[in-house]
């Protein structure tokens, strides 16, 4: 290899380093300002780049903040809310498996909480490692063998019934299953089968819903969990 190339290759190696710009966010900057919301945009920003980043390096910034929160307990209880909303919450574009997975992790090995805190992030890492895209649909009781919309509602809930309705128009050709979670009267529209919530409470969020996902007629999700408006 010329010189010329060499410096042209170590230059695209070391724009790759740095193309993701995460592993040294945390180095500096304050964890809480005195304006919380400045903090909290700070972490936004963080989310966005975290998301889009390659993963080893998102994990690693992810473990660099929490090195940080460890010697700041305040910190640290606010940090933890901010984390459920930006890389749990179906509503945030930074929703990701490996980020919460790996946050969660770390609260439970740090010990910092207090120990209620943990149970739910717990019980929500686990809901969140089923029916990702592209992963293998997971539905209590149900063999896909034909294209499905899934969609998992709130029995006392008005907009999830309503979404029912919009739903079967959308995907009249699809075979679709709801999921009925909390309390009240089953819905008896017809053209859906209905799973009671018993058994599909290992595998979805009662509070998430009215959600739906779409499963492939070889058993893979193709479209992941979308809130219903």
């Amino acid at each position: 290899m010329n010189k010329t190339a060499l410096i042209f290759l170590c230059l695209a190696l070391l724009s790759g380093c740095q193309a993701s710009g995460i592993r040294g966010y945390w180095n500096r900057v304050p964890l809480l300002e005195n304006n919380l919301e400045v903090s909290e945009d700070r972490f936004g920003a963080f989310c966005e780049k975290a998301a889009a980043a390659p993963e080893e390096d998102a994990l690693a910034a992810l473990d660099v903040l929490f090195d940080r929160l460890r010697k700041d307990t305040v910190a640290y209880y606010v940090y933890s809310d901010w984390m459920d909303g930006a890389f749990y919450s179906l509503l945030s574009p930074c929703r990701n498996a490996a980020l919460y997975s790996k946050a969660v992790d770390r609260m439970v090995s740090d010990g910092i909480l207090d120990q209620s805190e943990y149970e739910s992030r717990i019980q929500r890492r686990e809901w969140m490692g089923y029916n990702q895209k592209g992963a293998t649909a997971t539905v209590p009781g149900v063999i896909f063998k034909e294209r499905t919309l899934v969609l998992v509602l709130d029995q006392g809930c008005p907009s999830c019934k309503e979404a029912l309705t919009s739903l079967a128009a959308e995907w009249a050709d699809a075979r679709r299953i709801a999921v009925c979670c909390g309390y009240g009267a089953i819905p008896a529209l017809t053209g859906w089968e209905y799973l009671s919530e018993e058994p599909s409470r290992a595998v979805f969020d009662p509070k998430m819903t009215p959600i739906y996902f779409v499963v492939s007629a070889d058993g893979i999700v193709e479209t992941p969990y979308t809130l219903v408006f």
